[in-house]
């Protein structure tokens, strides 16, 4: 039910550090399934390797409304502390325009320019470094209005975000970058709001750190920073 998944993440503080306390309704339940393991409520601990490739989300019940405007987010608000208030949060997908086939399964159209920010697997630190999962959030939104002009997502949308994060600088947001200075500095509820969307479900899982994911951060970070060198 959409209230028990309400519940569990009021219990893990997703609905306060990063969707709003006051209007939160779900419609829907969510399910994410990997192709090793399923995220079936939220709170769920999974394994690090078991999360990199791309899940496919699912809605509960499926919506009778036919519809091509929801939007995906996926973001990690717990990059070096919980609820970490200097660099934001990492945006880890983000996907526009997508439908609902009749069971319930979301048509995301992957490598499309509707997939803003593709699909990155969880690299948090090793647990021996930082004790604590992070959280992976998943949210399922759609436009406040009825319009049916396609929803779109300016570079400048993402920028404008970024500088409410002193520990960010502004990526450039173009669609064949996309690495971690573009994705950091991301903030859900206040994007929601900038962009008139209002939440349809939302569900999390919880993730530790490994060696490997440690070295998949240390990447990152190092292509970030040869990408700001070079200006891109």
């Amino acid at each position: 039910m959409p209230q028990d998944q309400q519940q569990l993440l009021r219990k893990h503080n997703v609905i306060g550090d990063v969707l709003p306390l006051a209007t939160t309704q779900f419609t829907y339940d969510l399910k994410v399934q990997f192709r090793n393991a399923t995220l079936e409520t939220p709170g769920q601990e999974l394994g690090r390797e078991e999360t990199q490739d791309e899940p496919k989300i699912f809605l509960s019940p499926a919506p009778k409304e036919k519809r091509s405007d929801y939007v995906l987010l996926v973001v990690d608000p717990d990059l070096l502390e919980n609820n970490d208030q200097n660099f934001g949060q990492v945006r880890h997908w983000l996907s526009t325009n997508i439908s609902v086939k009749e069971d319930g399964a979301l048509k995301i159209l992957s490598c499309s320019p509707n997939d803003i920010s593709p699909y990155i697997g969880p690299a948090p630190l090793p647990n021996y470094v930082s004790a604590r999962p992070h959280r992976y959030v998943f949210i399922l939104a759609r436009p406040s209005s009825n319009s049916t002009e396609q929803f779109s997502v300016t570079k400048e949308d993402l920028q404008k975000l970024q500088e409410h994060y002193r520990a960010s600088f502004k990526g450039a947001q173009e669609a064949d970058v996309q690495d971690l200075k573009d994705r950091w500095g991301f903030n859900a509820q206040k994007f929601l709001e900038m962009k008139g969307l209002q939440v349809e479900a939302a569900t999390m899982m919880l993730v530790g750190g490994t060696l490997k994911s440690a070295a998949a951060n240390m990447m990152m970070s190092g292509q970030a920073m040869v990408d700001k060198a070079l200006g891109r």
